[in-house]
């Protein structure tokens, strides 16, 4: 499970880090805030840790449109440095730091370390030498970087599984954060080849649900059969070419006009319907394979969605956010509705929701929302979404600078 994440100089996160200091993110971590806060941004700063370990950034700005130059901040000028730090607890090895700092113009880490337990250096980088422990030292390997081509992380092609414990379920966590904040129901009805993931937008869905288990299919069926009761089975085949084609199978009372049975091409599946499926699909069914296709066992990974709400009816609100809490993934979402508040246990919100803001300088901070004297002020006699509603956002980062300076060392 990830506890703590750093990036420095990544659009307007400078000297950023989530949660804030000294406390750790849990299960469900919920960010709110106006517009422009930044809360899209800490999505995508994810996405790019998770694409450093796979080695991908590249494809990454490709897929995203983006250039080298749109990664670092405006604020700081000419920095083509990004620093960042993730802290990962995974159960029976300990708690694992990956640290490094990325050049935007040679597409690597020019720096980079892993820490366990904040006492043994199991990889890091020295006098252009990659150093990696082995869990039984005489297995330690080195590796010349300077001779070596590669892109992001030195993760990217370091067998991590055969030498140190630690380094494969980082890679694990780290390699399998999804951001899917650009999902869209119109990509979602594409028709899709094989795939790992459903994609940024949720265009290889049909081919993902495709090539699940038949465990993990009717468990995802079963997950959306809570949301929509009409939902009998998700069905999908293969077509020509390699193409896979995604279908709804819906049962009705056979005393309707309806037929007893209804099969619809997702093309002309409802938008909310597909993007419930797309939420459920992340985070109903089993945690992700490696390439063997067996579960790895190292730790949990993450997802993160933007705007959770949209497009999705009020009324599944309160069974999306239980179905949230209870994840068989941690997952991180951003919001601007106050259902989702509103349907959280007041201590859930407490340690859960958090509020970004932009300080005078323009860059994005972070503080938990109760923890403020106004809005734990009326906690005490409202729910979290009433608080929300009840709350002028404009205010809050006056507040919230306030705050900080208070608990500033």
């Amino acid at each position: 499970m990830i506890r703590s994440f750093y990036i420095d100089n990544f659009k307007s996160l400078v000297d950023f880090r989530l949660p804030p200091a000294k406390q750790q993110l849990g299960p469900f971590t919920c960010l709110v805030g106006l517009n422009g806060a930044g809360k899209s941004t800490v999505l995508q700063a994810f996405d790019f840790i998770g694409h450093l370990a796979n080695g991908q950034i590249g494809a990454w700005l490709k897929q995203r449109e983006w250039k080298r130059a749109d990664l670092t901040s405006q604020f700081l000028k000419k920095k083509v440095l990004i620093k960042f730090e993730l802290g990962v607890d995974v159960p029976s090895i300990g708690h694992i730091v990956w640290s490094g700092t990325y050049n935007t113009t040679l597409m690597r880490c020019t720096a980079e370390a892993v820490t366990l337990d904040g006492v043994e250096q199991v990889l890091h980088i020295s006098d252009g030498q990659l150093l990696v422990s082995g869990t039984d030292t005489k297995d330690s390997v080195q590796y010349p970087l300077r001779s070596m081509k590669f892109e992001g992380s030195t993760l990217s092609f370091v067998n991590v599984r055969d030498v140190h414990e630690a380094l494969g379920a980082l890679k694990h966590v780290a390699a399998n954060l999804r951001s899917l904040d650009l999902l869209s129901p119109q990509s979602m009805r594409r028709r899709a080849k094989d795939a790992a993931d459903i994609g940024y937008g949720g265009e290889r869905l049909s081919a993902f649900i495709h090539g699940l288990p038949p465990a993990d299919r009717t468990q995802l069926a079963k997950a959306l059969k809570h949301f929509y009761p009409q939902v009998a089975e998700l069905a999908t085949k293969a077509l020509q070419a390699g193409w896979k084609d995604l279908r709804i199978v819906e049962q009705y009372d056979s005393a309707n006009l309806f037929p007893t049975r209804l099969e619809t091409d997702a093309r002309q599946v409802n938008d909310g319907l597909l993007r419930v499926l797309a939420v459920l699909s992340q985070v109903s069914v089993s945690e992700p394979e490696d390439s063997t296709h067996q579960p790895t066992g190292l730790g949990q990974s993450c997802v993160l969605f933007d705007e959770i709400e949209n497009g999705i009816n009020p009324e599944l609100m309160q069974k999306l956010v239980e179905l949230l809490l209870h994840a068989k993934r941690q997952v991180i979402v951003t919001t601007h509705s106050p259902l989702v508040l509103n349907y959280l246990p007041d201590d859930v919100a407490k340690e859960s929701v958090l509020l970004l803001f932009r300080n005078t300088a323009g860059h994005t901070k972070v503080i938990r929302l109760f923890d403020l004297p106004s809005t734990q002020k009326k906690l005490k006699l409202l729910g979290p979404g009433e608080v929300f509603v009840d709350t002028h956002l404009e205010a809050l980062p006056a507040e919230a600078m306030a705050l900080l300076d208070t608990q500033a060392p």
